[in-house]
């Protein structure tokens, strides 16, 4: 009988060792499975502003609500190894001049589509492309844009164009707008006033959306002589537009006060005080100090991309703590 219980106590240690030895490797094999996933879904940057930029400030977004998690919790589920179910992400992006010139947005679409995939069938293809991309039916992102030549949010509110946005069923709608509002004679309170009615418009079309807006990158006015035919006007002063300055104050005050997200590109390439002399030094401006080369706004969208993953890689650390 004595024999009898030492076996028996001998059988119920040994099974006891064994399940916590079990139960050690399933949570460590468990930890490991997470670790995996949590380097799956994280992604490498790298700086990409030029060393010689003077001036330059952190290359973040300014969303102290998290307005943009949403869209980031999308991004995620793109990247991870466990979701069967992946998303399309639309993204729209809408501005002026600099986004019509057809190179911001395919620079920032070429480094999303690398690294969450490609629902797209075309691209984005030079000035005379209409901007929207058709769908391939796959996961992964798809990038339109909207530009209109000399454009202010106040161009924006036409019934057309907001329908056209509404119909591209954006997650993300990034505002690039400011460099004509801040041309000529600047109003900060009429800028105020059309950027919220062009919020409410959007918001109201497209509740599921997030917005991004974006500050401009700053520019030159060039002065010209009166003559009555342009051909003969002359160039009396090339100076830098300290406008800008002032626009990009009001859209980061007014992403501030509607808990919206902001990337404030004037500051981080140099600000007042050098982001006009580091795009002049750099070669990056075309001849009316004004536009942009390809290099210029190709380096813009990748700047943006840097400054998104950023964000996307806290939002992803938060996440999985």
């Amino acid at each position: 009988m004595k024999l009898y219980f030492i076996r028996k106590i001998k059988f119920i240690v040994l099974t006891n060792i064994i399940f916590l030895a079990c139960a050690g490797f399933l949570s460590a094999q468990s930890d490991s499975d997470n670790y995996i996933e949590n380097i799956s879904l994280h992604v490498a940057t790298e700086t990409v502003l030029p060393s010689s930029f003077l001036g330059a400030q952190p290359n973040i977004i300014h969303d102290s609500s998290h307005s943009l998690s949403p869209f980031f919790e999308k991004l995620m589920i793109l990247r991870s190894i466990k979701d069967v179910e992946k998303p399309v992400v639309r993204i729209v992006h809408i501005g002026d001049s600099h986004v019509r010139s057809h190179e911001f947005t395919p620079a920032l679409n070429l480094r999303l589509t690398e690294t969450f995939g490609n629902a797209a069938t075309n691209f984005i293809d030079g000035y005379k492309s209409s901007g929207i991309v058709e769908e391939n039916g796959l996961h992964g992102i798809v990038c339109h844009c909207v530009g209109i030549n000399g454009a202010t949010s106040k161009n924006f509110l036409d019934e057309k164009n907001i329908k056209e946005i509404k119909k591209l069923q954006p997650d993300l709608i990034i505002i690039s707008l400011g460099t004509n509002e801040s041309l000529g004679r600047y109003d900060s309170l009429y800028h105020y006033n059309m950027m919220e009615k062009l919020f409410w418009a959007l918001i109201t079309e497209c509740p599921d959306a997030q917005i991004l807006y974006t500050t401009p990158p700053g520019a030159f006015k060039t002065t010209y002589s009166r003559a009555r035919k342009r051909k003969y006007r002359k160039i009396i002063s090339v100076d830098e537009n300290k406008n800008t300055k002032y626009a990009a104050s009001t859209i980061m005050q007014f992403a501030a006060d509607h808990n919206s997200a902001c990337w404030d590109l004037f500051n981080v390439v140099g600000g007042d005080e050098y982001a006009c002399k580091n795009w002049k030094d750099g070669n990056y401006y075309k001849y009316d100090n004004l536009h942009f080369l390809f290099d210029g706004y190709s380096l813009q969208g990748y700047l943006l991309y840097e400054a998104l993953i950023t964000d996307y890689n806290q939002y992803v650390l938060d996440k999985c703590e």
